[in-house]
């Protein structure tokens, strides 16, 4: 009977390449639950940031 070490689930999640677009290839950022192929540019989607960063141009 021949045991197998089994590896860290992490390091397997780790070595996957990282998810792209199916139309540019740009990389997408993974997020949970979300099965599309198709980046937000590519998808014509606004997308909106969650922080506000103020603009470093504007001088009031």
């Amino acid at each position: 009977m021949e045991f197998r070490m089994l590896h860290p689930v992490n390091q397997f999640f780790d070595s996957l390449p990282k998810k792209q677009c199916s139309k540019c290839g740009s990389v997408m950022e993974e997020q949970s639950e979300c099965y599309t192929h198709v980046c937000d540019e590519c998808s014509g989607k606004s997308v909106y940031p969650l922080t506000f960063k103020p603009d470093p141009k504007y001088q009031p």
